[in-house]
């Protein structure tokens, strides 16, 4: 069976009003569209379905099987997040970022696994073997695509995926969603409606 993210009733308040309320949905393929203007809670809410961030009400659920939640380890591999708030180190190279982020997670670890991962969003052989510190804002958002799609999540979670990125970045981006939305569920975020394309469902937020 496909898996499942069900959000129900989900609400973020930092004091006083809050950011969202009420919000619900289900989602085990395709794209989901998140939209709103800055501020709107877009991140937050990302940041929560990730398991990063706490709601303040409400209840979601990655599931396998109806009524059956995955435990805390499977679901950190079954969902994949990329924000700007990602930090890798930067004094290891990007090869070197994601096999130590796979043997953390006491996966299998191979460094040429690691540079075909990163040659498909688009980051030349060339640049993957350079300190991460070094990298462009173009390069940095690449790689952490790549993160997040380290371990093949069925969930891709990505926010502001295209900021930073020229023409050739924007297209890989929007290859890489096609892929991941065909096999499991892409919830994106952004304030540009040209980072959707075709969308299965729709979130407005703000």
């Amino acid at each position: 069976m496909p898996t499942t993210l069900t959000v129900e009733n989900l609400e973020k308040a930092f004091g006083g009003t809050p950011l969202f309320s009420g919000l619900s949905f289900t989602v085990a393929r395709g794209l989901v569209a998140v939209s709103g203007k800055n501020g709107s809670g877009k991140t937050t809410l990302l940041k929560i379905l990730a398991g990063l961030a706490r709601p303040t009400a409400g209840r979601l659920a990655v599931e396998r099987e109806p009524g059956a939640p995955l435990p805390s380890g499977e679901r950190r591999l079954a969902v994949g997040w990329a924000g700007p708030d990602l930090a890798l180190y930067g004094e290891l190279s990007a090869v070197e970022n994601l096999v130590f982020f796979r043997k953390a997670a006491g996966r299998e670890a191979r460094a040429e696994d690691a540079r075909r991962r990163l040659d498909e969003v688009g980051l030349s052989r060339e640049a993957i073997e350079r300190r991460v510190q070094e990298f462009s804002t173009g390069m940095m958002q690449r790689l952490r695509i790549a993160f997040a799609r380290l371990f093949d999540p069925e969930l891709l979670l990505l926010d502001e995926p295209m900021a930073g990125l020229d023409l050739e970045g924007r297209d890989t981006v929007h290859r890489v969603v096609a892929s991941a939305r065909a096999a499991g569920a892409v919830i994106l975020a952004s304030n540009d409606e040209r980072d959707f394309l075709a969308p299965e469902q729709r979130i407005q937020l703000g």
